[in-house]
């Protein structure tokens, strides 16, 4: 079986889980005896540039206003690349109005999540349902990475249910970590980006209005951006010190040893598609606490700390009956990582090639 997966993900985003799981899944086939590309002919991303398996070229950055041009440039390629290689199955990997000409096989896309379409009105998001749905209504079959966003698809654009099939991520095994404890006090771990439905506002007011959880435990955040004026108002006027709270950035290293020595990793969306993260935390036997939505459910069953996320008193009762009993901590890191045999990138890829046989 010939699987051609396009470049639309790796012009649109330099790093991201996206990217991670389009080269891990065809990095697997290739094990399955399938012969699969990714096909960007030129693209920006960070991650695919390390990986040797795709054909493309890699520069920085698109030059200002020239976004469009190398679009036409990359649907030309691949138009010219589809018509060769002739693929059974054409894989896109994010949304956009192009399918390849003369391209008689089979048409799939992956749905990671349908955050814009559930919030867009509450945070003021620019969005258009055009090319998403162009994308939906013209595609073969769907594939999304977990039930809660197919239950979402199915909601939003009434797309029947016998089109979509799901098939849950793999984890990541980090490459290695770092041989000591790079905070050297105890700490609550938050990760990625911090706006809108992440809702760490929440979980900021539990850890400053908790003088038993700030007073002992640091919280670090890697990645994402500076504190905003807000957060820093937020921390000053429950007096609580500015050098509590840590912000890292790093490689995959640097948050394997974050991971590996947290006490608590605290994940308060309000809604996610998957929820990769918990499996990294899972992975690196750190304990767990997440809000109690259905996707974190869907993922991790009974494994971890559940909160309302919309309730800072929940989010501080919880956060302290974890952080404060060590019976409660090796209970969920014991439970967490029997979860991650369910989620490898094996599993993921032989699920994905049931689909395409369909």
């Amino acid at each position: 079986m010939k699987i051609l997966y396009d470049y639309s993900i790796f012009t649109h985003q330099e790093i991201g889980g996206i990217t991670r799981y389009f080269i891990n899944l065809d990095s697997e086939l290739k094990k399955n005896d399938c012969s699969s590309i990714i096909l960007a002919p030129i693209h920006f991303n960070k991650f695919l540039n390390t990986y040797k398996n795709f054909k493309g070229i890699y520069i920085k950055k698109f030059p200002k206003y020239t976004s469009k041009v190398f679009k036409l440039y990359n649907n030309i390629l691949t138009n010219r690349f589809t018509t060769n290689f002739k693929p059974d199955i054409f894989h896109k990997t994010y949304y956009n109005d192009y399918w390849p000409k003369n391209f008689s096989g089979k048409r799939v896309l992956t749905v990671y999540d349908l955050i814009h379409e559930k919030f867009y009105k509450d945070y003021n998001f620019k969005f258009n349902y055009r090319p998403k749905e162009e994308s939906l209504n013209n595609t073969d079959l769907i594939i999304t990475i977990s039930n809660k966003t197919k239950s979402d698809l199915i909601k939003y654009y009434n797309i029947s249910s016998k089109k979509i099939f799901v098939t849950h991520l793999g984890v990541n095994s980090f490459r290695g970590r770092l041989d000591h404890n790079i905070i050297n006090k105890p700490y609550i771990l938050y990760v990625g980006e911090r706006k809108r439905y992440k809702n760490f506002i929440n979980l900021l007011n539990a850890y400053v209005v908790s003088k038993k959880i700030n007073k002992s435990f640091k919280l670090v955040l890697f990645g994402g951006e500076r504190l905003h004026n807000s957060e820093l108002e937020l921390i000053k006027k429950h007096k609580v010190e500015l050098n509590s709270i840590i912000q890292i950035s790093g490689d995959d290293r640097k948050l394997s040893s974050l991971y590996n020595y947290s006490d608590l990793f605290v994940f308060p969306s309000k809604y996610e598609g998957f929820g990769l993260p918990l499996l990294e935390a899972a992975s690196k036997n750190c304990p767990i606490a997440c809000s109690n939505i259905a996707v974190f459910k869907e993922i991790m069953g009974d494994t971890v700390q559940y909160f309302d996320p919309n309730s800072v008193d929940d989010i501080i009762e919880k956060l302290e009956q974890v952080l404060f009993s060590s019976t409660l901590k090796k209970d969920l890191t014991i439970k967490a990582s029997k979860k991650l045999s369910n989620y490898s990138w094996s599993k993921c890829a032989k699920e994905t090639l049931d689909v395409y046989k369909k």
